[in-house]
This record gives C-alpha cells, sequence and structure tokens, in this order.
C-alpha cells in the first residue's frame, strides 16, 4: 500500500527584531535614563529598570499610569481608551504606549493622572464604562518575559 504525503511547506517570515531607544524620564524629584524595546510597553521598562510608577488597569483605561511626551514618538494604538486630543495634548498612557524614537517623558505622579482627566473632562472625553465587547478582568499583562539583569 502507498503513502501519501500531505504535509504542505509553509513559509514563515522572522518578525522584524525588536529596536531599542533610550528613554528619558523627567520627574520633580529627579531624572532617569532607561532602555525600552520597540515591543514593549514602556510601563514594564521602566519596572525593569528600577523605577517605581503608579498603575492599576494596565490597558490604558485608568489614567494612573499618565504622563507627557516630551520629545519622540510612540505607538499608542492598544490604548482602550485613546483620543487624538490626548496626543495632541501631549499625554500618553505608559500601560499602552511603546516606544517608535528615542524619548522624553515628563510625569509628576500625583500631578499628570489628574491633568489628564481634567483635559479629557474638558472635552467631554472622561470614559465612565468599558468600552463594548471589553471585560472588565482583562489585564494586558507582558508582551515578553523580563529577562532577568546581571
Amino acid at each position: 500500500m502507498g503513502m501519501e504525503d500531505f504535509t504542505a511547506s509553509i513559509e514563515v517570515k522572522p518578525a522584524a527584531p525588536a529596536e531599542i531607544f533610550t528613554v528619558r524620564l523627567e520627574r520633580p524629584d529627579g531624572s532617569w535614563t532607561f532602555e525600552a524595546s520597540s515591543d514593549e510597553y514602556l510601563l514594564y521598562a521602566m519596572i525593569d529598570a528600577g523605577i517605581q510608577t503608579p498603575f492599576i488597569c494596565e490597558q490604558g483605561w485608568c489614567l494612573a499610569c499618565a504622563a507627557k511626551l516630551v520629545s519622540g514618538k510612540v505607538d499608542d494604538s492598544a490604548a482602550l481608551t485613546r483620543y487624538p486630543e490626548d496626543a495632541e495634548a501631549g499625554f500618553l498612557l505608559l500601560c499602552s504606549a511603546r516606544p517608535l524614537a528615542d524619548l522624553v517623558l515628563y510625569q509628576d505622579i500625583h500631578e499628570t493622572r489628574r491633568e489628564m482627566t481634567q483635559h479629557r473632562i474638558g472635552r467631554n472625553q472622561l470614559a465612565r464604562a468599558y468600552p463594548p465587547g471589553q471585560r472588565a478582568g482583562f489585564r494586558r499583562g507582558r508582551r515578553r518575559l523580563a529577562t532577568p539583569k546581571p
């Protein structure tokens, strides 16, 4: 009896390698410089660098991790609530922004969230419920596991 081979040959293209960017975070109590990969959210790069910052939802919803983009470019398309007016005013959410260039960020952990909230209230854009189809318990989590630094 003959055997037929039904396996298909599929060409899988490797993903483009992630780029590493330098990020400078300025706060009223000091300045930190760390590296962030283009495939990692800024929040997790900060945590890996030992920089403490407030966060709650990890999905671009609660504004706890709000910061201001002083210079550079980010991809913030993963945020559940994202408005062009936020970017125009310089706001971003660290949990859902990935670097596309070297960055300078500003964050006052007591005031930046408040400023972003007021910005959205002034434009009637403060979301009070999850967008349709989003689970309240969902947490994005990390895209990759952190590698311990020696």
